[in-house]
């Protein structure tokens, strides 16, 4: 008698997303700076001073590109504008606030030669909103609609904006960060509508909890996002690992199509290792398509010459 023996192979497949091969493309452009096409460490504009904090945009009708940052003067912290022709080299133009931090800047779609600006305002950590007519009110400082929001999640901070998507002027989705029990700080997010009336405000326990899951401990606080990377929207954010450890900063792409995230193996020429408060934009530069990153590098675990504002940008 002939016992036939049969094997049977089983094959695992493992789940693909829609934004598997989107994201795997946006964290290997962000992760290795020593590849960027241009890069800059410890940036600082023409007077010297460190830009920090920086986003940058390209200015309407123009090949410049323009960047709001903050630096302190008696520590106190001010909005400042610059522009550059190159993205590493940068002439400073002027202050915007006084007692801002962590600014951000996005052009309207319904008011396309203007401005609109975002930061931390203090004392009392909150969001305040500036809008600028035309590029040359923006040079001069001179804002056509300013609003203030009072804080709503946190009786002690509230800040580190971001614009989502493409604003219109009477409907701005905005990311901040609240300080939660005034101890770590989590993500949240609301819209400020007709420049006036502070609407949707919601935490984002989603975007923590894809954050924990790599055992971030500490605070969650400053992102910046893209609505259309390869056809998908991103977040690019900061997470500390341990509350009191300032070289457990790392950098974090998460993906709200699925809700996980990946921490960005960020890889600098001496490898430093502490990144926060990132930006991201797709733009062009001689009309080559570009995506754009700035990180700060903290002190502890940075290698040498490298602490400061990271600026480098990748084409694809």
């Amino acid at each position: 008698m002939i016992i036939a023996l049969i094997s049977c192979s089983f094959i695992i497949s493992i789940a693909q997303f829609p934004s598997d091969n989107a994201r795997r493309k946006l964290l290997s452009l962000i992760s290795q700076v020593r590849q960027a096409d241009g890069h800059r460490y410890a940036a600082r504009d023409h007077l010297g001073r460190a830009m920090n904090c920086i986003k940058i945009i390209k200015r309407t009708g123009s090949n410049d590109f323009i960047g709001v940052y903050h630096i302190y003067v008696n520590n106190i912290p001010r909005v400042n504008l610059a522009i550059s022709e190159d993205l590493l080299q940068w002439t400073w133009l002027r202050e915007l606030g006084i007692h801002g931090s962590q600014p951000t800047i996005a052009i309207p779609t319904d008011q396309p030669q203007g401005y609109l600006l975002v930061w931390e305002e203090t004392p009392n950590n909150h969001l305040k909103f500036v809008f600028y007519m035309t590029w040359d009110d923006l040079k001069a400082g001179t804002a056509q609609k300013t609003h203030e929001v009072k804080r709503n999640l946190s009786r002690c901070a509230e800040g580190t904006p971001n614009i989502y998507g493409e604003p219109i002027l009477d409907s701005i989705d905005v990311g901040f960060h609240f300080s939660d029990d005034c101890t770590v700080d989590r993500q949240a997010r609301a819209t400020l509508t007709n420049f006036s009336v502070w609407t949707e405000i919601e935490k984002q326990p989603t975007v923590d909890n894809a954050l924990f899951h790599y055992g971030v401990r500490g605070s969650i606080r400053d992102r910046d996002a893209t609505s259309n990377f390869d056809g998908y929207a991103f977040t690019v954010i900061e997470g500390r690992y341990q509350p009191k450890n300032i070289g457990t900063w790392r950098i974090f792409v998460f993906d709200p199509q699925t809700g996980n995230a990946d921490q960005v193996p960020i890889v600098t020429d001496g490898r430093s290792q502490s990144f926060t408060n990132p930006t991201m934009t797709l733009t062009t530069l001689n009309e080559q398509r570009i995506l754009l990153v700035t990180l700060l590098i903290q002190d502890e675990k940075s290698a040498p010459n490298q602490a400061g504002e990271l600026i480098y940008y990748r084409k694809f």
